[in-house]
């Protein structure tokens, strides 16, 4: 199998530092119509409605001026859906317009020599 050419992680335009081995996670959530449930037969019904997805991205260590970066671009209240583009679970190029929710750090560790900033954390939840 080829390894995938991961290119870089864009939020509003803005070049995000590149996520961790590993740090992204892409869930495919269906959409289900107002009808679905159970009948007495104890059968699903329903319509899938769509497909949308949430993005769970993750980073290495950063500095403080990279935590700053992904904050202002995530938590901006002016702007809450923005384009987000990224390389998915097939390898390819994908563009999708996203809202975010509450983005977490774990404040501070020592890490080669010097403070960073770890399990810096954030969704993205296709709009």
């Amino acid at each position: 199998m080829p390894l995938l050419n991961i290119t870089e992680l864009t939020i509003d335009g803005v070049t995000m530092p590149q996520p961790k081995v590993g740090g992204m996670k892409i869930t495919p959530n269906k959409v289900w119509s107002k009808n679905t449930g159970r009948t007495a037969a104890v059968t699903m019904v329903g319509t899938i409605l769509d497909i949308k997805s949430t993005v769970e991205i993750s980073w290495p260590p950063l500095t403080v001026e990279q935590v700053t970066l992904i904050e202002q671009t995530v938590s901006n209240k002016g702007r809450p859906f923005v384009s987000m583009s990224f390389t998915d679970q097939t390898g390819h190029r994908r563009t999708m317009n996203v809202y975010f929710d509450a983005p977490t750090y774990t404040c501070f560790d020592w890490v080669a020599g010097e403070w960073k900033v770890t399990d810096v954390a954030v969704s993205a939840i296709e709009q």
